[in-house]
Order: C-alpha cells, then structure tokens, then sequence
C-alpha cells in the first residue's frame, strides 16, 4: 500500500480481515470472493494481491480467479514468491510500473485447466498440511495436487490427499457443496499471533459457532458478551479472531486440533474438552441451554462447567 498509495484498498477474506484490523491499515472489508470484488471495478487499474507459499500455488490461485473474470486480464503481485503474475490481456504500462517500483518481474500465468464434472483439483500443496473445503478440513495432502470427487452424495479422495472421516462428516452434515464452485485450500490460515484486546462486555448475549468459525464475524454484535464454540479447530480460530476484540469463547473441543493458527484467547476464555463423548454431541447439548436474554458471561460459563462435572475437562483458562 505504501508503494501503490492506491485510491481504494479491499480485503477479502477472514483471517485477512483479522491481520488488517490488528495492524490498523485503512481498508474496506469485503467478504466476497476476489474475483466477485473484482468483477465488480471494471477498471484496468485493478490489481490483486496475495501472498502465496510456493511458485505453483501464485499461478495455480491467478489462474482461477483469471478464469471467473470472463475476457477481463488479471494482475495479480505475489509477495511471497516476488512476481507479478499476468493472466490474459492486461496494460502492459501498469505491469511494468509495478515491476519498477516492486522490483519484481512480470511472468506470464498459466490457463486455468477446468476439472471433470463433480471433481476438484487444489493445487499449490505441500505435503502433510490441511486441506479445507468451506472451512472445514477434510483431509490432508500427501502431494503437489490434492484431487476429490462428489460420489453418492460424500467426498471422496481421488489422489494427492488423505481424507478425515470426521471433518468429511462435518461437511456433509452442513449439506455437501458442489466441489466446483466450493472455497478450498490447503495450509494454515495464518501464522501470526492474535494481539490481545481488552475485555470490554461483561454482561450480553451468547452466541453459537457450530464448525463454522469463518461465520463469526457475523456475530460480533456490541452486545455479544462471548461465543459458544464447537469443534477443536473452530474454537482455535474463533479464538484467534475474538482474542483482538476482548471476546472470549467457550469452547468445548475433543483433542483433534491441527494448529491451523497460532492460539490465543480473550480474557474470560474457558476450553473444555469432552471426556467420554464427541464434541459435536455435546457442542448441541450446550448450544441448547444458551438463552435468549442477556447474562453475565464468567457466571454463565461457570454455571456450565458445574452442570457438565465430569463429562469435560477444563484444558485452559484465559
């Protein structure tokens, strides 16, 4: 931003949209997709930026959002791997005044290679790190390229990734997306520690998360006095996000965290882990009891946790 001194700067993206406001960058937050947002400003003087982690995941993430840009050209500057990617007719004079003032040089991009019916293809992994689809992990890769299919209603592995039945479940619970146009990516979301906010509601309303963590922005209302959350790796992110703006979570968890952020916690932050059943049971079992009126939030979670005995174990306090 302090090269292009650009008219108008967009974040699209949760955890994005988490670091922008941490670090106080004066941004607008979209939750579209890049290539909505982009659709949506005509003007050849666009540019999108996003950091990858390898040269094949810069050109395999331009070449999709190129490909949902109809005739329009793409521009995309890459930080991580030091490029401007070019994907179709673009101005050659704004490509190489970025290449002059960043100091990276102009590669062409790939065309985006269109997968079978009913078959995705996430390219850009590493091997060994999650892969998400809609925010849920349903596997991990084991190569370059992580390929499923939708059969008989479920996700299955074509090649390049090892599924977990768990997170293929939760998926599926959620109503199972049409794996062409579905969000999916592998790696952690981010690798950035949360800066911790002052706690600043004490008494309000609860709200549940149920595997859904990228929904929580939704819910961050001024009377929210904290959230509800289910599942190992949405009470991590929830976590994560709630840590800036001092809301602290509930999380009941089961041990199946992939560290796909770095944790932290809001004061007042309480994580349970289930000792004989599944998060997801007794995640609904206590969104049941969350009321409609306001409470006080610690005599709340207190109240819980002496209600669950020794259904839970209390595996950190904020």
């Amino acid at each position: 931003m302090s090269l292009l001194h650009p008219r108008l700067s967009l974040v699209a993206g949760v955890m994005a949209r988490t670091a922008a406001e941490e670090s106080g960058l004066p941004v607008i937050y979209d939750g579209r997709r890049p290539s909505e947002i982009l659709s949506e400003y005509q003007s050849d003087q666009a540019v999108l930026i996003h950091r990858a982690k390898t040269n094949a995941s810069a050109h395999r993430f331009g070449s999709l959002i190129h490909s949902h840009l109809k005739d329009r050209g793409l521009i995309l500057i890459d930080p991580g791997t030091c490029q401007i990617v070019t994907c179709g007719v673009v101005d050659p004079s704004l490509s190489t005044w970025l290449s002059e003032i960043t100091v990276y040089p102009v590669v062409s991009g790939n065309y985006h290679e269109s997968s079978p019916p009913d078959t995705r293809v996430i390219g850009g992994c590493l091997p060994g790190e999650p892969v998400f689809v809609n925010g849920i992990i349903i596997g991990y890769a084991t190569g370059e390229e992580a390929v499923i299919s939708l059969q008989d209603g479920t996700i299955q592995a074509v090649s390049g990734i090892e599924l977990k039945d768990h997170g293929v479940e939760k998926l599926i619970r959620f109503g199972c997306p049409d794996v062409s146009k579905a969000w999916c990516k592998s790696g952690n979301i981010r690798i950035s520690r949360p800066k911790k906010g002052s706690r600043i509601v004490q008494e309000g309303h609860v709200v549940v998360i149920d595997h859904s963590a990228m929904a929580c922005f939704g819910a961050f209302d001024p009377d929210i006095c904290g959230l509800v959350t289910i599942g190992d790796d949405t009470t991590s992110i929830c976590g994560h996000i709630g840590c800036s703006r001092g809301i602290p979570v509930l999380g009941i968890t089961d041990g199946d965290i992939d560290g796909i952020v770095p944790e932290g916690y809001a004061p007042g932050s309480v994580i349970l882990q289930v000792v004989r059943e599944r998060d997801d049971e007794l995640g609904i079992e206590i969104a049941e009891k969350v009321p409609i009126e306001p409470v006080v939030w610690d005599i709340w979670v207190e109240k819980i946790i002496r209600e669950l005995g020794d259904r839970v174990k209390v595996m950190h306090r904020e």
